[in-house]
């Protein structure tokens, strides 16, 4: 009799519409647009490039110029590609897009730029460099000028009293934590199937659920059937999002497979007993307890960046007991646990939260539903 209500939990589940779309179609959809439309946002804003800038003669500045051509030499220190040209020919090229300021070289060296940016600010930040080791410089020609060589060497060193060491070899890309959301999505998602399944056993909600109660079926045997049957079919889903997104969008998921699959696992498992414990909720229509899902599970997804980035960060600074209990924000974190922090630790303490939250909603519906009693039938 358990394989009977598996099998028929299976095909009522993928022959339910709304639940097809909204755990199927709809985070396939939302995970596209996201690619396209900040995919490579990253490498865009945030990874450094060298800076194209037109360079305008208008006087004589020996040691600006040797800067200019410090900080363009070929190799790995190389901050600004130099086009040099006359005023008239750079704005053109700054109207164009072709370069991101003009820096005009004189007694009083100038930047101009278009609009405002990253790059624009490192230009500022170069110039603003120059002009206040020129002070400097000129400082100590007035009062110590015997010392001027050694003011020179010290300005134009590079003194290092830490020394650089990644705490991860992934690439920090701050725009994977919205598709690590919309994998949290999605297992919380799976609360619709579970109170949709919950729902077909409740006599007093549905004629299918008269016709289960008659039979000479355990009510627990029942739960667990349906639940199984969630648990394939949301698996099934979340897994075929995961290859999507890592072998044809080609995102940094990471590479511990296996901690990413129990991960997975646990999270739909999650989503499901949410929908089994609200579909267990007495007095409350199945409208009201599809609205208190929707409600749900788009509240948590935005707590862990799905919408905007930075909430589950601010929250953690200010009541962290809020993304100790919040599944998507459980998850999103153990993604980061797994390709940032590079720690096992951090990962199964999450895992920890989710089990025992899964543990606390399971022994709360059974008791629900084994106080279910009806008259008549």
């Amino acid at each position: 009799m358990f394989r009977h209500v598996l099998k028929y939990g299976l095909l009522s589940l993928l022959r339910t519409k709304e639940i097809v779309f909204w755990t199927l179609a709809f985070p396939f959809a939302l995970t596209t647009f996201m690619y396209f439309a900040f995919g490579s946002l990253f490498e865009t804003t945030e990874q450094f490039h060298v800076i194209p800038v037109a360079v305008v003669q208008e006087g004589d500045n020996k040691v600006f110029s040797q800067m200019l051509q410090m900080v363009s030499g070929d190799g790995e220190d190389q901050l600004l590609e130099i086009h040099e040209a006359a005023m008239e020919k750079a704005e053109e090229m700054l109207l164009a897009g072709e370069v991101k300021g003009i820096l005009t070289v004189g007694e009083k060296p100038a930047l101009q730029v278009a609009e405002s940016g990253m790059d624009q600010t490192l230009l500022q930040m170069i110039l603003d460099q120059f002009v206040q080791y020129q002070k400097t410089i000129s400082d100590v020609v007035q009062i110590h000028p015997e010392k001027i060589m050694q003011a020179v060497a010290a300005l134009t060193s590079q003194a290092e009293y830490v020394e650089e060491k990644s705490s991860t070899e992934s690439k920090q890309d701050n725009v994977m934590n919205y598709f690590y959301a919309v994998l949290a999505m999605v297992c919380l998602f799976a609360s619709f199937a579970g109170c949709d399944r919950i729902l077909k056993i409740q006599a007093d909600v549905s004629a299918l659920g008269q016709r289960r109660n008659m039979i000479p079926v355990h009510k627990l045997k029942s739960i667990l059937a349906d639940f199984a049957a969630c648990e394939i079919v949301q698996y099934s889903i979340v897994i075929l999002l995961l290859v999507y997104m890592k072998f044809v969008l080609r995102l940094e998921l990471g590479d511990d497979l296996p901690q990413i699959l129990v991960l997975l696992f646990l999270g739909t498992s999650y989503g499901i007993l949410i929908g089994i414990f609200v579909g267990s909720l007495p007095r409350l229509g199945e409208g009201a307890k599809m609205g208190v899902l929707v409600s749900v599970s788009l509240a948590l997804s935005a707590m862990s960046d799905l919408m905007i980035s930075g909430i589950k960060n601010s929250i953690e600074h200010h009541v962290p007991l809020v993304n100790d209990i919040n599944p998507a924000a459980l998850i999103t974190d153990s993604f980061y646990a797994l390709n940032i922090y590079g720690t096992n630790e951090r990962f199964w303490g999450n895992m920890l939260c989710l089990g025992a939250g899964a543990v606390v909603l399971t022994l709360a519906s059974y008791f629900m539903v084994r106080r279910s009693r009806y008259a008549s039938l």
